[in-house]
């Protein structure tokens, strides 16, 4: 039996929906965390931190050409963050703003690398800005953005975004990469 022939039925309480994306959110931190930290023993920070750009532009693109196409099957234009946000693949069930620095569950996990790992402070938050800014320069094809505040910021509780028009992009020339 595939996927099309089963149904899903039954409810489940919203804590628990809240805890399940988050546990699948944390792997991924971790996995990040994992592959960052072998990449830096074996190559150095700067060599992996170039490789990890790469990575992380590929998957935005990968990622935001989906949404694009998603988007545009829906007849939602693809002009900015607000129709980013109506496609975008993020279970922010998992994201609770009242949790403060705490509510974004990758910052969550990559925090607790910080002590042991000095050099994870570069590059957790770089995953954010390369993953961000890659997905609006493609899924727009005008905008560029930049994060003004990230929770990975010791006292910042909320991220932040500043959305601009950049002729690069209009070029097809991103800020991290190019297009796939």
């Amino acid at each position: 039996m595939g996927k099309e022939q089963f149904e899903i039925t039954g409810t489940i309480d919203k804590k628990t929906a809240v805890d399940q994306v988050r546990k699948a959110s944390r792997q991924f931190a971790m996995l990040y965390f994992h592959f960052s930290k072998v990449l830096v023993e074996e190559i150095g920070q700067a060599k992996a931190k170039e490789l990890i750009r790469k990575a992380v532009c590929d998957l935005a693109s990968d990622r935001s050409e989906q949404l694009k196409k998603q988007a545009e099957e829906a007849g939602i234009p693809t002009d900015g963050p607000e129709n980013f946000r109506k496609v975008t693949d993020i279970p922010f069930l998992g994201w609770v703003p009242e949790w403060g620095e705490d509510h974004c569950p990758y910052a969550e996990t990559w925090r607790q690398y910080y002590e042991e790992y000095p050099w994870f402070r570069d590059l957790a938050p770089f995953y954010c800005d390369v993953i961000d800014t890659t997905n609006i320069e493609n899924f727009s094809g005008h905008l560029s953005h930049k994060i003004t505040a990230n929770v990975l910021t010791p006292g910042v509780t909320a991220c932040r975004r500043e959305y601009f028009e950049s002729q690069d992009v209009k070029e097809g020339k991103f800020t991290y990469g190019s297009r796939n």
